[in-house]
């Protein structure tokens, strides 16, 4: 199956005539290339969105979206219609991302502050994503959906089919690793 990227997409699933995104879901698990590449089409731009929080260059997004299609074309059939199909596609892309974090090596030298700060905001010169480059992964993972993506506690453990209290808690605990990251890069 060849898909063809485009990030210039407008259309959203909310578009699409009811029942149509189960339509082309079960035409896919029937093995329709054509009605998988139109669910990428539909979904490429939350997914590119999604993977661009984790990842600078353009070629490490791509490659994250393109592993997120390859696995939900290969995984199709575990999704279990419960929850919407974006919700699902959401899980894989976060697996995804999270997954080429977690085989990565980076080797974080310290932080370089982008300028003098105004001494009434002493962390506005902070390079807030060299900063987040120094937590673990999962830790980062959910102050970008948090912070970053602007999810909500609900929508987060929906998505990923955590408790609330595994989101509040994870979430806490990331937020106090930053917070000493800040006050040591501070001290310096």
């Amino acid at each position: 199956m060849t898909i063809t990227w485009s990030l210039n997409i407008s259309m959203d699933n909310a578009s699409l005539p009811q029942g149509e995104e189960a339509r082309l879901i079960a035409a896919s698990l029937a093995g329709d290339g054509d009605a998988f590449a139109e669910l990428v089409r539909l979904h490429q731009q939350r997914v590119f969105r999604l993977a661009g929080r984790f990842f600078r260059s353009r070629e490490d997004v791509e490659d994250a979206a393109q592993e997120t299609f390859l696995t939900a074309w290969n995984r199709l059939s575990t999704y279990k219609r419960k929850a919407p199909f974006e919700h699902w596609l959401t899980r894989v892309c976060l697996n995804c991302c999270y997954g080429k974090l977690r085989s990565r090596n980076p080797e974080v030298t310290g932080v370089e502050i982008d300028s003098p700060a105004p001494p009434s905001d002493p962390s506005a010169g902070l390079d807030v994503e060299r900063l987040l480059a120094l937590l673990d992964p999962r830790d980062r993972f959910i102050l970008l959906m948090l912070d970053g993506e602007g999810w909500s506690v609900e929508e987060i453990a929906g998505r990923l089919n955590w408790t609330r209290a595994n989101v509040k808690v994870r979430a806490h605990r990331a937020r106090k690793k930053m917070r000493r990251i800040v006050e040591q890069e501070m001290k310096r």
